[in-house]
């Protein structure tokens, strides 16, 4: 059997409907990609009950779209070198960090805007008394004005394809019997997030361009805006700027020009609490430089925030949070399980929105 062979017998057993991402792919090899992501069953232990939107993922769920993002982004390109581990390696998080706010200083110009897409996946809990649980993985589509241009992005999640699969076997029945709900029959947010608001934190809203260039005054100046504004000081002032930063750097959302990029990245680099993880790969398996900053949370317990970054650039490009403790609010999840993530796919720059 020929490889396209095996591709059309694949692509005919795949759930996705082929018209849901058909206008987001660039091939037919994207396209089957695309549907394969969004396709792939999850398995995780279950939690407690209630009608609720149930932010965990399991790591090795994602496996599937690590094949996926790579031969997207890379298909010229041989494939990633095996994890090193960190005592192979002399990075530290300031290391890190000032390399990324260097290449950022350095980016050149390539487009008007930026083109980003990508995954989210939330796992959704079902049905009275005990219930079942679903996985349920969007598509992400982001453009935004590129190096700091003036104009307005936009983002979406789901529009160019979702899926819905039963957790596990056991599962399946519960879901066939409640119909076996499709993405707009599930419950969602108020407002749909790419980083769920775990600790309680206040959002930043000043302007990048106010912010003292001196890495040791722009922290403090950012917890200042804080206090102007009315919104107090956060109990781990620490905490709050790595997570602030770090979405503020976002893939999908950010809007930065490269001079504020760095100054956030010098600012991170000065955090106390932050250090390196020991792979030197994301959880899709790509080479990337990994950072980490563990913190109590009011509900969820202990997290450990987790950022990797692009090897040869100042991108982001995947994120999530790590429960180390179950708090009250993730009672039912084990220690180790995945609270969000996220996972940039491609990145392309035009001149066209």
């Amino acid at each position: 059997m020929t490889e396209q062979d095996a591709m059309t017998r694949l692509a005919a057993a795949n759930p996705v409907p082929e018209a849901e991402v058909r206008d987001s792919a660039t091939s037919p090899r994207a396209l089957f990609l695309q549907r394969a992501v969004l396709a792939q069953p999850r398995s995780r232990h279950r939690g407690f009950a209630g009608l609720e939107w149930r932010y965990a993922l399991v790591p090795a769920a994602l496996a599937a779209v690590a094949v996926a993002a790579f031969a997207v982004v890379h298909r010229t390109s041989p494939p990633p070198a095996p994890p090193v581990q960190a005592g192979a390696s002399t990075a530290t998080p300031q290391s890190i960090l000032t390399a990324a706010a260097t290449q950022a200083e350095r980016e050149s110009p390539r487009g008007q805007f930026v083109h980003a897409t990508g995954t989210i996946a939330r796992i959704v809990h079902l049905g009275p008394g005990a219930g079942y649980d679903v996985i349920r993985v969007d598509s992400v589509q982001s453009v935004q004005p590129a190096a700091g241009r003036p104009g307005e992005g936009w983002l979406t999640i789901g529009e160019r394809g979702s899926s819905v699969r039963p957790l596990t076997a056991g599962d399946a029945a519960a879901y066939a019997a409640d119909g076996s709900p499709g993405p707009a029959e599930l419950p969602r947010e108020e407002e749909q997030t790419l980083h769920p608001d775990l600790a309680g934190d206040e959002p930043y809203a000043g302007e990048l361009g106010d912010l003292p260039e001196d890495p040791a005054r722009t922290g403090p100046a950012m917890l200042a805006w804080l206090t102007e504004a009315g919104r107090g000081t956060p109990a781990d002032p620490q905490g709050w700027l790595f997570r602030t930063g770090t979405k503020l750097l976002d893939t999908f959302t950010d809007v930065a020009g490269s001079t504020d990029r760095a100054k956030i990245y010098r600012m991170l680099a000065g955090l106390t609490g932050v250090r390196t993880l020991e792979s030197a790969a994301d959880p899709l398996g790509r080479p990337a430089r990994a950072l980490a900053y563990t913190a109590p949370t009011p509900r969820y317990g202990v997290v450990e925030w987790q950022v990797y970054l692009g090897p040869d650039s100042d991108r982001i490009t995947y994120t999530q949070a790590v429960v180390r403790q179950p708090g009250a609010a993730n009672a039912g999840l084990p220690a180790g399980a995945v609270q969000y993530s996220t996972a940039v796919t491609t990145v392309t720059w035009s001149d066209k929105p």
